[in-house]
């Protein structure tokens, strides 16, 4: 309640004594209007009283949590060329010449826009050399190609699998520069890649071929992931090229060098070469992505097993801490968007294909127990 002292001052013949009374009897009549004037002399002592307490409890209140996250996608094997042994018609190249950079990821380049990273095994190598090494697939693709990759927002890819020189020495530079050149980020052996997001979050990048399952191989991996630790970044990923062509189910030796993998700090770990699906995996609270298969596949112009698909995991920091939350999903495709042949243009599922495919990645995932995807492929975390 506001307190006020008011002072009223009678213009007129009024005369004021000690106790407020005239000396008359009778109350004299004032001359002409009467003029009131109120000053206010106090404080607002109940506004003082609410500034106080809204300023005590502003400073008792706790800083609202800085909450960042980083959504990352994977595929499989990218062949963006073709083997020497095939011809032109009807080729990766033919197809590049005649669509353009754009056509390839035509039918996924909306996930890959809304992610803050997309990661792919760019299996060949970009190179103009014709120093072919004697081999039974060689896979290239040219230097311009990385258009593909820059035109549907790839900002990475794993160059450690078994074609990083199927043209010598010469083509793994090519690549490496080409890559430089445009920009996008790659792991191989001991380099490693760094990413920044918008966000200012940085996310690394390991990769090295693991067919020969010598120990050095995966020393690459784990000191880059040493490494990457020693820089603070905030996201390590370790992508792999291991196991046995066309098996839907990894060997021991795949799952024990993932489990040493994320026991050195990697977050996340993509695996490719066997050329189809394999299961899933949840390890110590980090997922293990066995194989992705192919996905955008110039090695094999009609392959009989078209299934790929997408992983899409969000990542949660608060206050620059990884969350343990588990936020992932599949994407059902097909490597090719016919399925008479392979068209090189990778198609998002969305009929039975899309469940079936769900249910075999299930199966697959099975021996491990802990994980299932639901009918929209998000992953389901079973106690």
């Amino acid at each position: 309640m506001r307190k006020r002292f008011v002072v009223l001052l009678l213009m007129g013949s009024l005369l004021l004594t000690g106790c407020g009374k005239s000396n008359s009897s009778k109350p004299t009549e004032p001359v002409g209007d009467v003029d009131t004037a109120a000053i206010e002399v106090g404080t607002d002592s109940e506004s003082e009283n609410q500034s106080a307490t809204d300023m005590q409890e502003t400073e008792s209140q706790e800083p609202v949590p800085e909450e960042k996250t980083i959504t990352i996608t994977a595929t499989g094997d990218c062949t963006l060329g073709k083997t020497q042994s095939q011809g032109y018609s009807g080729s990766f190249w033919s197809y590049y010449d005649n669509n353009g950079p754009d056509y390839f990821f035509k039918g996924v380049r909306d996930v890959f826009e809304s992610d803050d990273f997309t990661l792919i095994n760019l299996e060949c190598v970009l190179t103009n050399s014709e120093n072919r090494v004697e081999k039974t697939f060689n896979l290239k693709g040219k230097p311009e190609y990385t258009a593909i990759m820059t035109g549907s927002s790839v900002e990475a890819c794993s160059l450690g699998n078994n074609h990083t020189m199927d043209y010598g020495e010469e083509s793994l530079t090519d690549t490496q520069n080409a890559l430089d050149s445009a920009g996008i980020v790659y792991g191989y052996n001991d380099h490693v890649g760094t990413y920044t997001t918008e966000d200012g979050l940085v996310i690394g990048i390991v990769s090295a071929s693991l067919l020969s399952m010598s120990e050095d191989r995966v020393d690459y991996l784990k000191n880059g992931i040493e490494g990457l630790k020693g820089q603070n970044v905030d996201l390590i990923i370790a992508s792999c090229h291991w196991g046995i062509e066309r098996q839907y189910y990894p060997n021991e030796y795949q799952q024990s060098v993932a489990h040493q993998l994320i026991d050195c700090g990697a977050d996340v770990v993509i695996g490719n070469h066997p050329h189809v699906l394999q299961g899933i995996e949840v390890y110590n609270g980090k997922v293990i992505c066995y194989s992705l298969g192919n996905f955008c596949f110039g090695g094999n112009l009609n392959p009989s097993d078209k299934d790929t698909m997408m992983f899409q995991q969000t990542f949660k920091f608060v206050d620059g801490e990884l969350q343990s939350d588990i936020d992932a999903r599949i994407i059902p495709c097909r490597l090719s968007s016919t399925t008479g042949h392979n068209d090189f243009q990778p198609t998002i599922m969305t009929d039975e294909n899309k469940q079936r495919i769900i249910d075999n990645v299930n199966s697959y995932s099975s021996p491990y127990s802990n994980i299932s995807f639901d009918s929209e492929g998000k992953m389901v975390i079973n106690e």
